[in-house]
This record gives C-alpha cells, sequence and structure tokens, in this order.
C-alpha cells in the first residue's frame, strides 16, 4: 500500500512539473472583422496560445471576441496542430467546434456554449508575433471572418508583402474584385509564383 501511494505521489509530482515547463503567451494585436463583405475597423485584441502536453498540439484562446457590439465570449479550441519550420514560424491551422465560456449570458445559451472556427493555413506565429486568418460560423449571421495582427514578420516588406524574389501579380479586395492598389483593411494579393496571401493594411 506505501509503494502505491509513493508511486502516486511521484507521478503527480512528475505531472506538475510537466504542467510548468509548458509555456503559453498572450498576443495583443489589431482584429478585423469582415461579415458579408462588410469590413468593420480594427479593434485590440488578445489571444493566447498555450502549449499542450501532447507534442506539436496547443490550445488557443480568443479572449472576449465580439462583434458589431455583440459580445461572444472567450473562444478556445484545443488540440490545434502547431507544425514549426526551419526559419522558426510555427504554424497553426484546425477546423472544429469550439468552446464559449466567460460571454453574454443570452448569446452564450443561444450557441449552446459552442461556435464551429477554422485556423486557416497560413496562420503563424513567430518571436512574439501572431498573425491569424480565422472563421467562426455564427449561427444566424453566417461566416464571420476574423484576421489578427499582419503578415509582416521581417520588416523587408511593403504593406506586409515579402520582397524577396516573390512579386505581386495582382491585388484583390475581399470581396474579390481586382483593385489596382493596397485598401485600407484586408486584401488579398496573388503573387507570381501563384501563392496567396492576406495581408492587413493598417492605412
Amino acid at each position: 500500500m506505501k509503494k502505491i501511494f509513493t508511486f502516486i505521489t511521484v507521478m503527480l509530482i512528475a505531472m506538475s512539473a510537466m504542467a510548468q515547463d509548458l509555456k503559453s503567451t498572450d498576443y495583443h494585436d489589431q482584429l478585423v472583422i469582415t461579415i458579408d463583405g462588410n469590413t468593420y475597423p480594427a479593434e485590440q485584441a488578445v489571444i493566447t496560445i498555450s502549449e499542450e502536453a501532447k507534442e506539436g498540439k496547443y490550445t488557443i484562446k480568443l479572449n472576449q471576441f465580439s462583434f458589431n457590439g455583440l459580445l461572444v465570449g472567450d473562444v478556445t479550441m484545443t488540440g490545434v496542430k502547431g507544425d514549426d519550420d526551419t526559419e522558426g514560424f510555427t504554424y497553426y491551422s484546425t477546423t472544429q467546434t469550439a468552446t464559449i465560456t466567460n460571454g453574454d449570458a443570452l448569446i452564450m445559451g443561444m450557441l449552446g456554449g459552442k461556435i464551429d472556427v477554422t485556423v486557416k493555413d497560413g496562420s503563424r506565429s513567430k518571436d512574439g508575433k501572431f498573425y491569424a486568418m480565422i472563421t467562426l460560423v455564427v449561427p444566424g449571421v453566417g461566416n464571420v471572418d476574423a484576421v489578427f495582427g499582419d503578415n509582416n514578420f521581417d520588416g523587408t516588406s511593403i504593406n506586409g508583402v515579402s520582397s524577396d524574389d516573390d512579386k505581386v501579380a495582382a491585388i484583390y479586395a475581399l470581396n474579390g474584385a481586382r483593385v489596382s492598389t493596397m485598401t485600407r483593411g484586408v486584401n488579398i494579393l496573388k503573387m507570381q509564383s501563384g501563392k496567396t496571401i492576406k495581408v492587413f493594411n493598417r492605412r
């Protein structure tokens, strides 16, 4: 009996030490919301990314998410896949039903404490900066597209677009209309390589 008690104690201490080693980071940046092609003014937001015990998995929490004056609450996604690359970036992607806590009781009740969320390919973090493209499916509203931060990580870009060898071939507004220059808000850039990038322009 004493051996079992000692084993359980050792396991609890080991689990506690592992939990303390797991990192959690708060990212502060602008969040731009687009609903049915209408882009709303950017607001300050906080997203928390926490490592999970399972390697390569993360919890992403969009703190106190609100849009159009409606407070949804803390939107938490768990088991989000994170892939590291050779340049120090971690790329995230997931489609799942997230939980909602600490929100408006009426809205949380209408949503049943859950919301379908997609973190799109291309969402990434590095050196204290996080860029994310997130779609939340809100019943009665439809898709709510949220862009957090901008995709300029190295400072050697023009309007957030890397200008190494790959040049911008075309610029599009969120509604798909081609434009001659970047507009204020979210722009979709098609590069000469064929790659497509979403960029938030503050000007």
